[in-house]
């Protein structure tokens, strides 16, 4: 990592106060008194003027001996549960969360709507159990033999109450399909897994969509797909080259035709059951291509190298996400040969489907199950959701299942899977409350979190993201208990439809006027689960702010677990914040707004509870939370009484320095989206 030379200076002389005290997490015998933490070195604390220093002592008092941030996330998990974007849960939880600002003295407490859904997905309770007949007697109680633990795509179709049947494999052609023909009718069917695949658990949702949808078509008859069917080397030519997006592993075919005979080179790339859409923007350098595609989730910056039929490269999406393309040129044979496994398997699925099975069972990668949603559910209305049900278990339980199928053992699947899909549209919200500014109130500094969730069955969105939500909720109870007065608005928002896109934080910044962004001093956002904020990546010339605005923390919080303090490290990133693209922050960088995902540090496994049927409250530690809450609400009072708002360029550079810099913003707001 490289260290500004002024930075350097403060490390070298904050080594002279303590040799060897040089981690975030300092131990109990550290005593130097107040300091900043830069680059993982103790430092002097830059000299800028920040908060009152009395009522910097009241904020730290309060957080650490009068703390209502577990309970407040209790309260919310257990009472609204999970808390998906335009579900009855959420609006539940976001009028639950204005009444808590407003009760706690903040001002202008309100829902803000940031756009509308077509149709309103609520999951009710769900269970999946495996019975057996037990006994002779005809009217006596199956017995349970196992319960699984599973879950369904978010706006997808359920069950009329508890259905069961026997369990069968999906075939994989029509020769596969005659030797089972007429089982598979009210059988759930069970979807071989592709074990050679390198994906994580997150394929298997996109692949749920997938199959979703492919579904959908067969069922429907598009008149496309026969079309192609009948004709599949209609437009092939030199042009077309076949291939796979590879989505974590999941290697979905891929069609790039691109013609450059013109002085505007023209093209289109599809993804099947994904999007499709055209290139522009082309650039050729050699043997490698640049063009920009656009398509329904967004557009994505396309790079390819071409070796003679072949072609590989990358496809990277606004919101930071590269994903591997591989491609060849196609031949008569490889796209009859294609076609024809294609046909056979289409065939073979198509006539499952006219047996009318309950449904299909999918596995996960592990034990955990993930969690995800149907595609196109924003503008999707109610009568075109498709109707077939797919349930994906953990890894242990599929492999039981299909061990008992194979073994001929005659056990029933029973599915209970209350969906409820209502016909809208619905308004969606973010949470939206401040402290105003008692000499600037139109410079803001925004702490914030998203506080829908994913709802698989067992997921209370706690780690994602209720502990943000209730770190948020908690500073400015926090800051209001403790009688703060900031120069500056300190505004809270807790987003929505963050999990689909930082939809509600988009909406937010496109309400806002040009002067309203250029007064918003930073973004802050806590998404990274229940482990405690040990830091944050900023841009060298912010690292000052950042570090002096930090600085009371350090030394305060002490885990007797972990033994050591919990600290704020300020992380020097060069001439940008060097941050990802994953969450809320990401909207507001993409227009020039200083945005900040917090470094979560601590002994917490965030990727055991993401988006999977472990995200419930018991996984949150509260002492992480409790630093948590006490350091944004110092960090966003210290900002709100600084001399100026976060520097967004560095005053030292030269000002063709800066106009580059304006320019990379547009340039990233440009390209900026929701795709994969």
């Amino acid at each position: 990592m490289r260290i500004p030379a002024r930075l350097a200076v403060l490390i070298f002389a904050g080594t002279c106060l303590s040799l060897g005290a040089c981690s975030s997490s300092t131990t109990r015998d550290t005593d130097t008194g107040t300091f900043a933490l830069i680059a993982n070195q103790q430092v002097p604390v830059p000299q800028i003027e920040m908060g009152d220093a009395d009522t910097i002592a009241r904020i730290i008092d309060e957080g650490r001996s009068n703390s209502h941030v577990l309970a407040t996330l209790t309260e919310m998990c257990e009472t609204f549960g999970p808390r998906l974007t335009g579900s009855s849960n959420l609006e539940k939880a976001q009028r639950w969360a204005r009444d808590q600002f407003a009760s706690n003295g903040a001002s202008n407490a309100h829902l803000s709507k940031w756009g509308t859904i077509e149709t309103r997905f609520d999951r009710g309770p769900s269970t999946a159990r495996v019975l057996m007949a037990s006994g002779r007697r005809k009217k006596s109680e199956p017995k349970v033999l196992r319960t699984l633990e599973f879950s369904t795509l978010s706006w997808s179709m359920g069950t009329d109450g508890p259905v069961s049947g026997k369990v069968i494999h999906l075939p994989t052609n029509m020769e596969e399909y005659q030797a089972n023909a007429g089982n598979f009718a009210d059988a759930w069917v069970l979807i071989t897994p592709k074990y050679s695949a390198r994906g994580g658990i997150r394929s298997t949702g996109f692949l749920m969509r997938e199959r979703m949808d492919e579904r959908h078509e067969i069922r429907q008859g598009i008149a496309e797909r026969e079309a192609i069917a009948n004709d599949p080397l209609a437009e092939l030519s030199d042009n077309v080259w076949e291939g796979s997006f590879d989505y974590h592993g999941s290697f979905v075919p891929a069609t790039l035709t691109l013609d450059e005979s013109g002085e505007t080179p023209t093209g289109n790339l599809s993804i099947r059951n994904f999007s499709q859409g055209p290139i522009s923007e082309f650039t050729r350098d050699g043997n490698t291509v640049h063009f920009l595609w656009t398509h329904d989730m967004g557009t994505s910056n396309i790079e390819l190298t071409f070796d003679g039929n072949e072609a590989t490269g990358v496809s990277r999406s606004g919101s930071g996400n590269e994903f591997p393309l591989q491609f060849a040129r196609a031949t008569a044979e490889s796209v009859q040969a294609e076609h024809d496994a294609e046909d056979s398997k289409e065939a073979a699925l198509a006539a499952v489907l006219a047996e009318n099975p309950n449904g299909f069972v999918s596995s996960s990668k592990d034990e955990r199950v993930w969690t995800t949603s149907s595609n196109n559910w924003i503008e999707r209305k109610l009568a075109d959701y498709p109707i077939d049900v797919e349930v994906n278990v953990r890894e242990s339980d599929f492999d039981y299942l299909s061990a008992r199928a194979y073994e001929g053992v005659d056990i029933q699947l029973e599915l209970d899977l209350q969906h409820n899909l209502v016909a809208g549209p619905f308004p969606v919200y973010n949470v939206i409350a401040e402290i105003v500014g008692t000499e600037k109130p139109d410079e803001v500094v925004i702490i914030s979190a998203h506080m829908d969730s994913w709802d698989g069955p067992g997921s209370q969105g706690a780690t994602d993201n209720g502990t943000g939500t209730a770190v948020t909720l908690e500073a400015a109870r926090i800051l209001l208990a403790a009688g703060a007065k900031p120069k500056r608005t300190i505004r809270f928002a807790l987003w929505g439809g963050e999990e689909q896109g930082l939809l509600g934080a988009r909406g937010y910044i496109d309400s806002l006027s040009d002067d309203e962004k250029a007064n918003i001093s930073a973004a802050f956002v806590d998404d990274g689960g229940t482990n405690y904020q040990g830091g944050i990546p900023a841009a060298d010339w912010m690292v000052d702010y950042l570090a002096a605005a930090t600085a009371p923390i350090n030394g305060q919080f002490y885990s007797d677990t972990d033994d050591a303090f919990l600290n704020v490290n300020i992380r020097p990133t060069g001439d940008k914040i060097d941050t990802h693209g994953g969450s809320d922050h990401a909207a507001f960088n993409a227009v020039g707004i200083p945005g900040f995902f917090w470094d979560e540090t601590g002994r917490a496994d965030y990727q055991f509870g993401w988006h999977t049927q472990h995200d419930r409250v018991d996984l949150a530690i509260e002492e992480y939370l409790i630093q948590s809450a006490t350091n944004t609400a110092v960090l966003a009072y210290n900002l709100a009484n600084a001399p100026d708002l976060l520097p967004r360029e560095d005053p030292n550079a030269p000002e063709e320095i800066q106009e580059i810099q304006e320019i990379e913003v547009e340039q990233i707001e440009e390209v900026e989206g929701t795709s994969y």
